[in-house]
């Protein structure tokens, strides 16, 4: 079975060290990263103007939560999933689009292997 890897990835994370760790773990296992996001704002333009394949979504960030990014994204058939510190049934009534859901601390790249083997 071959390796499925993503171009374009898009690490929303407002904790900028976390962010960079994400980018290192993909960028180590052959994926390439698209670009990192610390708001909803940001990750939408991001969407708006930049081709991403994949994305990695903390659910709480500064200005709201990941929920309406998550919502672009399978609206657009881009796999993603959501890397959080919040254990998986407090996200049950956020208003989240059927999702992968893991618990930080987080293998990156595993994560984007699963993606990618779910796609």
């Amino acid at each position: 079975m071959m390796t499925v890897l993503f171009k374009n990835v898009l690490i929303v994370e407002d904790e900028m060290l976390i962010a960079m760790d994400a980018e290192d773990s993909l960028e180590s296992a052959g994926h390439g990263v698209a670009s990192i996001a610390r708001t909803v704002r940001d990750a939408m333009s991001i969407l708006q103007n930049a081709k991403v394949d994949a994305a990695l979504l903390d659910f709480n960030l500064p200005d709201g939560t990941s929920a309406p990014i998550a919502q672009w994204l399978q609206d657009h058939g881009v796999p993603f999933a959501i890397v959080t510190s919040q254990s998986p049934n407090q996200l049950c009534d956020e208003g989240l689009p059927r999702s992968r859901i893991y618990q930080k601390p987080s293998d990156y790249a595993a994560i984007a292997q699963d993606l990618a083997a779910a796609a």
